[in-house]
C-alpha cells in the first residue's frame, strides 16, 4: 500500500506541475527498459542526454547484451548508441570518448558512438610483449593523448626500458601501443583507482603494501611519471578507495573501506589532508552498514560515489542500506564535515532487484554526476527510487534528481571551454573562458610544477617569455569548476 501511495504522489507531483523541490526525483526522466546486471558510470551531456556504461547490460526487447548507452533527456534509450565494449569511467579527451577493458582504454567516436577499431591495445600489443592482463583497474587520459592504465598486468617480454614481470600503473600512446619510453610502475599487488588531481598529479589506491618496492598506504599520490609524490603519505593498512574527490582547499574525501592501524573500526568515508593525514575535523567515524550483514561484514559493502555539492554539503552512494543507524539505503545526503543530514533521501532510497536466475536482493549506487544544467544522475543497481518526497518505482539503474537551483534563479552557468592563442604560442599568451565570471590560472610545466599565475575577468594575458620551449598545461578554475587544457611554447 505504501508503495502504491507513494506512486501515485509521484504521478499527481509530475502531472499537476507542483513545486519541484531540489534533490528530488525529476519523474520527466524514465529509463525503464534495462534488464540485468547494472550501470556502473555515468557522462551528462550538455543537451540533457547522458552516456552511461555497465557491465553486459540486457535491454528490453534485445538478447544482445551491451556495454555503452546514449540515453536521451526523456530516459529512452538510443539504440544506434549501443556497444558490446567497454565499461567504467566515461572519459572525455579531443574528438574520443575512452572507457575501460580489462584496465586498458576502449576509444569511441565521440560523433557517432563507434568503437575506434584501430585503437585496441589488447589485441594491438599481442603477442608481442607477451601482454596478459589479470586484475583491470582503471584509465586515464593526459593531455598529450597518452593513456595510463592501472591494474596487474603481465608482461612477458622486454619492452623499451622495461623488463619483463608484473606492473601496475603502465601507459598505452596515441595508437594504443605500450610506451616504450615511460617507466611502469610496480606494486606487490594491484592499484585498482585513479583520480587526476591538481599540479598533474594523480591519486592511486588498491590492494597492496609497497611502490616501487617502498612500503606504502593504500592510497597514493603520484606525478604524471608515475613516480611517487613524498610529500603525501598514508598510513592505511587494509582496504582501498573506490571514490576519491579533492576539495578546493586541497583536502581529500576518500570513500571505500579503510583500517588504520590501532583502530578497531572499518571506516567508509574519510577526509585526508593535503599531506594525507586524517582530517580530525571530519566525521570519519561515521557508521556505515549493512542491514542483514553479509558474510564479508565491513568489507562486504562501500561508499562509491561522493558529489560535493557548492554549498558544503555532500552527497553519498553506495551499496550500504544504513549510516549512523538511520536507513538510507545506497544514497544519503552529509554536511561539511560528514554528518548525516535529514533534509534529503529519508526514503526508501534504491529500491531492491534481483539478477536473472537469482532471488537474492541488493541494490546500490555506483556514481553520482553533475549535469551542465544542474540536474543530477545517478546510476547503479536498483529498481525503483524513493527519495522521501517522490517515489517512482519503474526507473531501472539510472536516475534523475532535481538540482540545487530549482525554484530559484540560476547562477552564471560555470565555464565550458577555455580558448587559448596563439597556440602554439610565444611570449605572451591570452586565455578566455566566454563568461563573465572571475578566473584563477596556473600554468604547470611537464612535472606539474607551477611556472606561472594569474587572476581576474575576461581575457587574461601573461607573458609567457621566461619560458623554456615546450608542452605546458593550463588550469582554469571559473565558476565551481576546472578545466585543464594543453599549451605548446615554442
Amino acid at each position: 500500500m505504501k508503495a502504491l501511495t507513494l506512486a501515485l504522489l509521484a504521478a499527481m507531483t509530475a502531472s499537476s506541475g507542483g513545486a519541484q523541490v531540489p534533490l528530488t526525483l525529476d519523474t520527466s526522466f524514465r529509463c525503464t527498459r534495462f534488464l540485468n546486471n547494472g550501470l556502473i558510470a555515468l557522462l551528462p551531456l550538455e543537451d540533457g542526454s547522458v552516456l552511461a556504461s555497465g557491465w553486459y547490460v540486457r535491454i528490453d526487447g534485445s538478447n544482445i547484451p551491451y556495454s555503452f548507452f546514449r540515453i536521451l533527456p526523456n530516459g529512452d534509450l538510443d539504440e544506434s548508441w549501443t556497444s558490446n565494449w567497454g565499461y567504467g569511467d566515461i572519459l572525455t579527451s579531443g574528438d574520443y570518448y575512452y572507457l575501460t577493458i580489462n584496465g586498458f582504454p576502449a576509444r569511441y567516436f565521440r560523433t557517432t558512438g563507434t568503437l575506434d577499431q584501430g585503437f585496441l591495445p589488447i589485441t594491438e600489443n599481442y603477442p608481442h610483449p607477451g601482454l596478459v592482463t589479470y586484475n583491470g583497474g582503471d584509465v586515464y587520459v593526459q593531455p598529450d593523448g597518452m593513456v595510463l592504465c592501472t591494474g596487474d598486468h603481465r608482461v612477458a617480454e622486454q619492452w623499451g626500458i622495461n623488463a619483463p614481470g608484473w606492473y601496475s600503473l603502465l601507459r598505452v600512446d596515441t595508437n594504443g601501443i605500450l610506451d616504450s619510453t615511460y617507466q611502469w610502475r610496480k606494486t606487490d599487488g594491484v592499484i585498482w583507482t585513479l583520480v587526476p588531481t591538481t599540479q598533474g598529479r594523480l591519486l592511486v589506491s588498491g590492494v597492496y603494501n609497497t611502490y616501487e618496492g617502498q612500503p606504502e598506504g593504500r592510497i597514493l599520490r603520484i606525478w604524471p611519471d608515475g613516480s611517487l609524490d613524498t610529500t603525501f603519505h598514508t598510513n592505511i593498512i587494509k582496504g582501498y578507495a573506490t571514490c576519491l574527490v579533492e576539495q578546493p582547499n586541497g583536502r581529500i574525501l576518500a570513500g571505500g573501506q579503510f583500517v588504520f592501524p590501532n583502530e578497531p573500526d572499518t571506516l567508509h568515508l574519510i577526509r585526508l589532508m593535503p599531506d594525507g593525514a586524517l582530517d580530525t575535523t571530519f566525521n570519519n567515524h561515521t557508521q556505515y552498514s549493512h542491514v542483514p550483514p553479509l558474510s564479508f561484514g565491513d568489507f562486504a559493502f562501500s561508499v562509491n560515489a561522493l558529489l560535493p555539492l557548492g554549498d558544503g554539503r555532500i552527497m553519498v552512494g553506495g551499496d550500504f542500506t544504513h549510516i549512523a543507524g538511520q536507513l538510507r539505503r545506497g544514497i544519503a545526503l552529509l554536511d561539511s564535515t560528514g554528518h548525516l543530514l535529514t533534509t534529503a533521501f529519508t526514503g526508501q532510497g534504491c529500491g531492491l532487484w534481483h539478477d536473472f536466475n537469482s532471488t537474492y536482493l541488493y541494490s546500490g549506487l555506483t556514481d553520482i554526476k553533475q549535469a551542465p544544467d544542474g540536474s543530477i544522475f545517478v546510476c547503479g543497481f536498483f529498481k525503483g527510487f524513493d527519495d522521501g518526497t517522490v517515489s517512482d518505482t519503474s526507473m531501472t539503474f539510472i536516475a534523475k534528481l532535481h538540482g540545487l537551483s530549482v525554484g530559484i534563479h540560476e547562477a552564471e552557468r560555470p565555464v565550458r571551454q577555455v580558448q587559448l592563442w596563439p597556440n602554439p604560442g610565444t611570449d605572451v599568451l591570452h586565455i578566455e573562458t566566454g563568461t563573465t565570471g572571475h578566473m584563477d590560472v596556473q600554468v604547470r610545466d611537464a612535472m606539474g610544477r607551477a611556472v606561472l599565475a594569474a587572476s581576474g575577468t575576461g581575457v587574461l594575458k601573461l607573458s609567457s617569455a621566461a619560458l623554456s620551449p615546450g608542452v605546458y598545461l593550463i588550469e582554469v578554475d571559473s565558476g565551481g569548476e576546472r578545466r585543464t587544457v594543453k599549451w605548446m611554447k615554442q
